[in-house]
């Protein structure tokens, strides 16, 4: 089947059909009602049921809360999450998407520079909102897993609160639990608020080259543009099959990495396809008889996550006869792990490449891919793509590399409350990313302009985990690099340089770092040195370190 795709986004049906994301969400409930959009834990949550809770939750929302407000969501995959971001959408409030594993130092940095109003948080981490500054917040609602699973629900609480103690104690005054929420929503009339296509949609958190977290604004326009783009680099099985069978697609990746919310929480939402959400795929065990149960056509995945399945017990014994797309991102997929998949699966990788500021895809192999290259593909339709050199000027060679600059709809408006929209003055978007592009017009990352570190598909940046080392008061300096890793691709190296006379030693200091990074950000390796290598004013030679790591 060939895809016929118009030459100008305007002019394709999501964008004729949907003034927003408010009516992407409506009409989709509508044209796939009868079908089961998510399940989690084994109970599936329809078109219709996920309309209706929505609508509820987007009721509660607009009696205390005003269009452009912003709402934290600090949860893993759960039915609760669409529930919870389809809501916001139709109240037109803002969503801020939150790591759960954040700590508080973290934690605090996202709500007080988005300004949240509300926030929305599981049960599991809970404590750490008790701790938090939330001078911003009028409103915190805290979630269950179970919230949504009726009386299987109360079972998996149980677990998890009295038998795997996943749930610390906390009292945070004037909580809300989220079924109440929805209740009280319920009982009243909601009739919709005037969102435009140019609103903001999400504030997106992520690293900016000085290791402080900013806001990508990314609008109605981004999400609804990027929905497009991914429909038509899709395999045409996903949507257009004779047996008429809806697609399964597993998401163990967390919905709050822009990554999956845009593949599972809205281009599979699109086209009908039932997302299964997997809340902890670090339980192999348990994620691999969830597997076992569906006859997937579809899987998204980080490398390191396809390894360890790859490894895992009865992995290899699944059934794989229905199996269409095997979607990786995040991080580079290594060429070893996609022959191995391949072998097991008879899938072959499907690796694309985005960013937070691109909602996030930008690029991705041709569907009828034969075989594995290592490419990110080829640019998505109506994004350009450049390659520039040192100057600033455009590298028309092929395969010589520079850094990779994206325009198009999909491209973010600017950074929140920077004077930095991070565009330049014709909208093109500097990636930080060295890339090359070859004679068929395909993608290569050839490498990281800036210091990032990429652990597990998370950006870790060496700056903010500097500035937590320093605060130790054995510590006189210290510079951070990545470092090669066989599970995690790279992982967090710090070199130390401590006063004098003074002691410190390497459990010290990460045991002092995850009391304030999250896990993939605490140094996994510390070496203490006389001295840290710098330029003549001053800044920390990083080269140098890794070069020595």
């Amino acid at each position: 089947m060939e895809i016929n795709i118009p030459s100008n986004i305007e002019e394709t049906d999501l964008f004729k059909e949907n003034a927003n994301l408010v009516d992407f969400f409506n009409n989709t409930c509508r044209k796939h009602q009868g079908k089961i959009a998510f399940e989690n834990y084994g109970v599936e949550m329809s078109f219709e049921e996920l309309s209706e809770h929505s609508n509820s939750f987007a009721s509660w929302l607009s009696q205390s809360f005003k269009p452009g407000d912003r709402i934290a969501v600090m949860m893993p995959n759960m039915l609760a999450y669409p529930v919870v971001v389809y809501g916001a959408l139709m109240a037109g409030i803002v969503i801020v998407n939150v790591n759960p594993l954040y700590t508080t130092r973290e934690l605090e940095h996202v709500l007080s520079d988005s300004e949240a109003k509300v926030l929305v948080v599981w049960e599991g981490v809970a404590h750490v909102v008790e701790k938090s500054d939330l001078a911003s917040v009028d409103k915190v609602v805290v979630t269950t897993i179970g919230d949504l699973l009726g009386f299987k629900g109360k079972i998996i609480n149980f677990a998890a609160r009295k038998i795997k103690k996943l749930v610390p104690q906390f009292n945070i005054n004037g909580a809300v639990g989220f079924l109440d929420a929805l209740s009280e929503g319920a009982k009243a009339q909601f009739n919709g608020v005037d969102v435009s296509i140019n609103d903001t949609a999400f504030l997106q958190y992520t690293g900016g080259t000085t290791g402080v977290s900013k806001g990508a604004i990314l609008t109605h326009r981004n999400i609804l543009a990027n929905i497009i783009q991914a429909f038509f680099t899709l395999d045409p099985e996903m949507y257009e099959n004779s047996d008429n069978e809806q697609r399964v697609a597993i998401c163990p990746l967390p919905l709050y990495h822009i990554f999956a919310l845009t593949v599972h929480n809205f281009m599979l939402f699109h086209i009908g396809g039932t997302s299964v959400l997997v809340t902890n795929p670090r339980d192999l065990k348990t994620f691999i008889s969830i597997l076992k149960k569906h006859k997937f056509h579809m899987i998204s995945g980080v490398n390191t996550l396809y390894e360890a399945l790859l490894n895992s017990d009865g992995f290899k014994d699944l059934d794989f006869s229905n199996l269409i797309m095997s979607l990786s991102g995040g991080m580079a997929a290594l060429d070893t792990t996609a022959k191995r998949w391949h072998e097991v699966t008879n899938s072959i990788f499907w690796q694309a490449y985005g960013l937070t500021e691109t909602s996030p895809l930008v690029s991705v192999p041709d569907y009828r891919q034969t075989e594995f290259t290592g490419s990110v593909g080829l640019p998505a339709a109506y994004t350009e793509v450049e390659i520039r050199d040192e100057n600033d000027q455009s590298i028309t060679e092929l395969n010589e590399p520079g850094e990779l600059c994206v325009r198009g709809p999909q491209v973010m408006s600017g950074y929140w409350k920077s004077e930095d929209s991070g565009l330049d003055e014709n909208n093109w978007f500097k990636t930080g990313d060295i890339a090359r592009i070859d004679e068929t017009g395909n993608i290569f990352i050839v490498d990281r302009k800036k210091d990032m570190i990429l652990v597990s598909g998370f950006n870790v940046y060496p700056n903010e985990v500097e500035a937590v080392v320093n605060e130790h008061p054995a510590v006189l300096e210290c510079g951070c690099v990545g470092v090669d890793d066989e599970k995690s691709q790279e992982a967090v190296k710090v070199y130390i340089v401590l006063h004098e006379g003074q002691n410190a030693s390497e459990e010290e200091i990460t045991t002092f770092c995850r009391e304030k990074l999250t896990a993939y950000k605490v140094p996994k390796q510390v070496e203490f040195i006389s001295e840290i290598p710098k330029t003549n004013v001053g800044k920390v030679l990083r080269r140098e370190l890794k070069a020595n790591a």
